[in-house]
């Protein structure tokens, strides 16, 4: 079966297609099964896998001369989970329609193009591929058995770098845990105290349950301009991602896919969304495998994909949204407030979704370009600091205060971004003084975050749609980790 959507108007279309058949070619020769390195796999924004962007375990970044780690707190993303509600029902049928008439093109009207081809090996996977029968809309979102082991051994590494805070045992009164109301973050506190405490120990760590609201994790969710920002930036054809999707660039990009998959028409950009979602998962979930879906996709068209969704989150999670650097102001200064006292509990780690960990990095000033991304200028900012692929699965952000020897400013703070320190222009080389993280965030640990967060217009609001997910909420019945497989 022939798939024909059309991405752009007639005329346009008719001026793309009379430029590219000047083209002697349609992309670069490319096999993934055979690439052993996949760098891409770095840039598959919000779905990237943990793994395959932490730090090696001998990186010695944390460890400050003259001094010692006394307090850490952390917000950390789920990690891998299984696709949403809409995907699961969407995608097996829209990707099976997809995969006979790639098979169709190649072997059967032989429409394959001269250049750029797919290889024999992943013809052969992307042949065999089928939907997992298991991931059915009872398990939408759920944690996976990768985005537990993921979590679990951060957990690990964090004991073994921070053992002063830690220690051998759990010490009820050292800690404070906390997570969303939703299934996937309550299994990844669950995965990361047990690499903290082991599994019998582990039963016994109780969170300090969700608010309601909850500001603190989820401000997103009680802010109306938030969600209608959002949704104007969907809906209106001159933001910056749907006009990147007009660009000469994004047009021969589907078109390279569409030839490279054999098709003699573009695709539109719901189908490649759909091959390109996937492949993120399927990669996520079996990191040593290699995902039929992901063969579609060269690395420079990764990167064009992968740019899209920044745009996407850039105007609606940091800044491009002219509020991002407020609305995470309970959890900003939530972090003040507990590295601020010598008291305990010594550790605070929460645990929340990609767009929590957006806003705090907006919040805090971190990751931030010159140049706002735009969709004319993909080409100047290929080595941009704002990416989403910095917001993976399982990503964390974690400040670690330190107690140093130094007499006139002896106590610091690193700010660490999975695993890495942030670089701020105030800190030196991530180090940063008290003093200064006081001075930069006092607006926060000073002003009102109820009316902050939501600049005073409807901060006790409650968007419709969360009350509609908390009451389908209580319906889930997969609330322990799923093995897909």
């Amino acid at each position: 079966m022939i798939l024909r959507v059309a991405l752009l108007p007639t005329v346009l279309l008719g001026l793309v297609n009379v430029s590219i058949a000047q083209r002697s070619d349609c992309c670069e020769s490319y096999c993934y099964n055979d690439d052993h390195d996949r760098t891409q796999v770095q840039h598959f924004a919000t779905k990237t896998a943990y793994e395959v962007i932490r730090i090696p375990d001998t990186d010695k970044q944390h460890i400050v001369p003259n001094c010692r780690p006394v307090k850490l707190w952390s917000l950390n993303r789920h990690g891998t989970r299984l696709p949403s509600k809409g995907d699961i029902q969407k995608l097996p049928r829209l990707l099976k329609m997809l995969q006979d008439a790639i098979m169709e093109n190649y072997f059967g009207r032989r429409t394959l193009p001269d250049n750029g081809r797919m290889c024999e090996e992943d013809l052969e996977l992307l042949r065999g591929w089928n939907w997992n029968p298991n991931i059915t809309e009872q398990y939408e979102s759920v944690l996976t058995t990768a985005g537990w082991e993921e979590v679990k051994y951060f957990a690990l590494r964090t004991k073994n770098r921070y053992w002063d805070i830690i220690g051998p045992t759990y010490e009820p009164k050292k800690y404070l845990f906390r997570h969303t109301n939703a299934q996937r973050t309550e299994a990844s506190f669950k995965a990361f105290v047990e690499g903290l405490f082991g599994t019998e120990e582990a039963k016994r760590v109780k969170p300090v349950p969700a608010s309601d609201p909850d500001r603190l994790l989820k401000p997103y969710d009680y802010c109306p301009d938030y969600a209608n920002n959002k949704a104007r930036d969907e809906r209106d054809e001159n933001a910056e991602a749907n006009k990147f999707t007009r660009t000469p660039l994004f047009i021969s990009t589907v078109w390279d896919i569409s030839q490279r998959l054999g098709f003699r028409h573009n695709l539109s950009v719901e189908q490649i969304d759909a091959m390109w979602s996937m492949c993120r998962f399927e990669q996520a979930w079996h990191l040593s495998m290699t995902s039929p879906f992901c063969s579609a996709f060269t690395k420079d068209q990764v990167r064009v994909l992968e740019y899209k969704e920044d745009l996407q989150y850039y105007y609606s999670n940091s800044y491009g949204y002219q509020h991002s650097q407020n609305l995470a102001c309970h959890a900003v200064a939530d972090m003040l407030k507990h590295l601020g006292t010598t008291e305990e509990p010594l550790m605070v780690s929460y645990f929340t979704h990609d767009s929590e960990l957006q806003l705090f990095l907006a919040a805090l000033g971190a990751k931030r370009d010159h140049v706002p991304l735009r969709a004319d200028n993909f080409a100047t900012m290929r080595n941009r600091q704002y990416t989403s692929s910095n917001i993976p699965f399982a990503a964390n952000i974690v400040a670690v205060k330190y107690q140093c020897t130094e007499p006139q400013e002896p106590v610091k703070v690193i700010f660490f971004l999975n695993e890495r320190p942030i670089m701020l222009d105030w800190c030196r080389v991530g180090l940063c003084n008290w003093s200064d993280v006081k001075r930069q965030y006092q607006r926060f640990s000073e002003g009102n975050c109820d009316q902050m967060f939501c600049f005073g217009s409807g901060a006790s609001e409650m968007r419709l749609s969360f009350t509609i997910f908390l009451l389908g909420a209580t319906t889930l019945v997969a609330w322990t980790r799923l093995s897909i497989f």
